[in-house]
């Protein structure tokens, strides 16, 4: 089973667009290896930035995704935690019937009262401080008790559509 198998990609796209639109994170389906299926959204610049140099979104983005769906994966719920970088992040698992078939992830906003984490954004991309300021200063703000609202209702949504 794999996730166009429960799902289109029309429909996928729609539950994509849901995310951005309802919480102004970029998003993505993945499969259960991880491998990027379908995305909607715009990064944020310092998003964008971090994953123009290489190896930067390895060290700040992948390490993230890696571990949540792992986790998200053995908890079977949705996790909500931030990136390497700071930034706010979801993964949704999904199942089909007791097997793993991929997840729904968004990422890239600030919380409020959390500092984004410039010294592991200078370590992972090589930038100076002051560009890495200045693209802090851009990344939308979001709001924990919405992400967490949104996520689970798309698990529960997504669980009882199969």
């Amino acid at each position: 089973m794999e996730m166009y198998d429960i799902k289109p990609k029309e429909e996928w796209q729609r539950v994509l667009d849901t995310v951005y639109r309802e919480l102004g994170m970029p998003s993505a389906i993945t499969d259960k290896e991880n491998a990027v299926l379908q995305v909607s959204g715009q990064r944020n610049p310092l998003c964008s930035k971090i994953r123009s140099i290489k190896g930067a979104s390895a060290f700040i983005c992948s390490q993230a995704q890696q571990f949540m769906a792992k986790e998200t994966k053995k908890k079977k719920r949705p996790i909500i935690d931030i990136c390497d970088a700071g930034m706010s992040k979801f993964v949704i698992p999904v199942f089909y019937q007791s097997d793993f078939v991929g997840t729904l992830t968004g990422c890239g906003v600030s919380i409020a009262g959390e500092e984004l984490e410039a010294f592991l954004i200078e370590k992972g991309t090589k930038m100076n401080e002051q560009d890495i300021e200045e693209l802090i200063q851009q990344v939308p703000e979001g709001d924990w008790s919405i992400i967490s609202e949104v996520t689970q209702r798309l698990f529960h949504q997504i669980q009882n559509d199969i």
